[in-house]
């Protein structure tokens, strides 16, 4: 039984990356909400397990879907944190059943940070014929001080869906290095879609996203849209290998770079060993349309400002 609150500032946070806070405070929402190293909420539902621990350093916790249960609403994740300095460390496990369908809404929260670190090492495990939706909102607050570095593997099982949606466009970003591994098994498909914007000379992102088609007739899709701005480092790879018949994947890169000192890359990596799969790829770098700034600064606002709308309009 946990009867602590989340502070205001990761709650307040959270309505900046656009999470409905009534629902994800709703006592009845089945839920994982952490504050630091602390569990502040945990609420079950028919078919949904969560089992979490509080360690010196960190939060390990297991989120299990029976077979046969699809829920409804979003699970909802809370990884927040307000100290400005420290070091917090998750260790998730998830596991989904055969014939089961769930979609995880997580809030990543670091409001204050100036010398924060936030480590995750993660695990899916998908069974058969089942859907995950994972989508990840990010807010590292305004003094690029956080230190961010996730990483992830995750097995979808036979006739199996995945779909991973990661966003870091709000606030500043520090320092962020992600590595996901993603394993298809027969008939599975694979979704990933990644946004990051660097807006400053001291946020520099790193994102590897890797899905290996190792099953007969599975499918994946990556995209990943990054932009930096004022000094800002964005560095994007996405990886795509095709080991099975039939195997179909694509890689989509795009990215906007504006401002003196700025770097984005988009890295497509495509490998395919088996003469009956097929990998696609396409990468764009840009600027920012000097047209779409000029009306808008017509139109009242500063060149950062109008920046800043274009950028977001296209991510």
């Amino acid at each position: 039984m946990y009867d602590r609150t989340l502070p205001e500032d990761i709650v307040q946070s959270a309505k900046t990356v656009g999470i409905i806070v009534d629902e994800m405070l709703n006592p009845e929402s089945p839920k994982l909400l952490l504050n630091y190293n602390k569990i502040v909420g945990i609420k079950e539902t028919k078919g949904l397990t969560i089992e979490g621990e509080e360690l010196e350093n960190g939060v390990m916790g297991d989120i299990i879907v029976e077979d046969g249960v699809k829920i409804k609403e979003p699970v909802h994740l809370c990884f927040g944190v307000t100290p400005s300095e420290g070091v917090q460390e998750i260790i998730p496990r998830f596991i989904v059943g055969d014939d089961a369908e769930v979609s995880f809404l997580a809030h990543c929260s670091f409001p204050n940070a100036i010398k924060f670190t936030h480590k995750m090492e993660g695990e899916m495990i998908i069974g058969k014929n089942s859907k995950l939706f994972y989508e990840e909102r990010h807010y590292h607050g305004k003094n690029s001080g956080a230190k961010v570095y996730p990483v992830f593997e995750v097995h979808v099982g036979p006739k199996s869906k995945f779909i991973s949606l990661f966003s870091l466009t709000h606030g500043t970003v520090g320092t962020v290095n992600i590595n996901m591994d993603i394993y298809a098994h027969q008939e599975a498909k694979v979704e990933i879609e990644t946004k990051a914007y660097g807006k400053n000379k001291k946020d520099r992102v790193e994102i590897r996203d890797a899905v290996f088609l190792e099953g007969k007739d599975s499918k994946s899709i990556i995209k990943m849209r990054a932009a930096a701005t004022n000094g800002g480092v964005v560095l994007m790879k996405g990886i795509t290998e095709a080991n099975a018949p039939g195997a179909t994947g694509h890689v989509d890169c795009k990215e906007i770079v504006q401002g003196f000192g700025s770097i984005v890359a988009a890295i497509p990596i495509v490998r395919v060993t088996d003469d009956h799969a097929r990998v696609t790829h396409e990468a764009a770098v840009g600027r920012v349309s000097q047209k779409e700034l000029d009306t808008l600064m017509a139109r009242g606002l500063t060149e950062d400002e109008a920046v800043d709308m274009i950028i977001r309009g296209i991510m």
